[in-house]
């Protein structure tokens, strides 16, 4: 994969665009909470991806990273995303049921269903409002301002971009192709999630890398974000099947058995997901 000019310098040393790269997320991340401040749609969604770029880039130039700052970093983001996690579960959840129930089913199940569902959603919702709007968070954005400006790098941070991101991309795009060919229509929904977990890897890292790598970069970045899409439509499809099945013991026998074909819909939606991913994925 040769390197081309970017917005920074095939020459430019990778200590530059880790530098970039962290104050670009940390000032996505303060626009994200500001969002959560203001109560606007989506906002939480925001925070989470926000969190997951940044980590994804401090794993992405985990080798060039000194001391233990990063891994405390990292471990603060990952309790931010997950704090953030639940509420846009339940919000995607809901909005899958409400897809795929149909004119077969007791309405007033479907309602109830869905009442239980919003319900969570608007108390997740409020416990990732708390979280983010809170005093650790506040600490967090500090952090990523200080450590953009002047992060703890080892002495090979000062090699070229041109030299060090095609190898870092290419071991990005390497991991989630040995586990991506692993996949078959019958493995179990875990490494389909694995695989979604990686290809978003490879978006986040080629959109970084694309800074200097230029078209190539962003190619593999385009080409990630078509696997993402596809496995992350594929893991609501589960995400919806664990959450309806969860309500089935509490539920009563009539209750029951709606839940139990709208289960069944969300599991039969994963077939023609799969099929896709790896018709498009054995194509590429």
């Amino acid at each position: 994969m040769g390197a081309s000019v970017g917005l920074l310098g095939a020459e430019t040393p990778v200590e530059v665009l880790i530098g970039n790269a962290l104050a670009k997320g940390g000032r996505r991340l303060r626009r994200a909470v500001v969002m959560v401040e203001k109560g606007e749609d989506d906002a939480i969604h925001q925070v989470r991806v926000s969190c997951r770029r940044l980590r994804s880039n401090l794993k992405l130039f985990k080798g060039f990273l000194a001391g233990e700052w990063a891994t405390d970093l990292r471990s603060e983001l990952s309790e931010l995303a997950n704090a953030c996690g639940e509420a846009r579960d339940l919000e995607v959840i809901a909005a899958l049921v409400k897809e795929t129930s149909t004119s077969e089913d007791d309405p007033e199940h479907v309602e109830q269903i869905l009442q239980t569902l919003t319900a969570g959603l608007e108390r997740a919702a409020a416990r990732s409002a708390e979280v983010v709007a809170g005093e650790r968070t506040t600490t967090l954005l500090c952090t990523l301002e200080s450590v953009a400006a002047a992060p703890g790098l080892k002495r090979k941070a000062a090699k070229p971009c041109g030299e060090v991101l095609p190898e870092l991309l290419d071991s990005a795009v390497q991991v989630f192709a040995g586990e991506a060919d692993k996949l078959q229509p019958w493995t179990q929904d875990d490494d389909w999630h694995e695989v979604r977990l990686l290809a978003k890897r490879v978006r986040y890292a080629a959109d970084t890398c694309a800074t200097v790598l230029g078209d190539e970069a962003h190619a593999t970045a385009v080409q990630a974000a078509r696997y993402q899409e596809l496995l992350g439509q594929h893991q609501d499809q589960c995400a919806a099947a664990d959450a309806l099945t969860a309500l089935v013991p509490t539920a009563e026998p009539e209750l029951a058995f709606t839940l139990g074909r709208l289960v069944e819909r969300h599991r039969a939606a994963r077939k023609p997901l799969r099929a896709e991913f790896l018709g498009l994925y054995h194509r590429s």
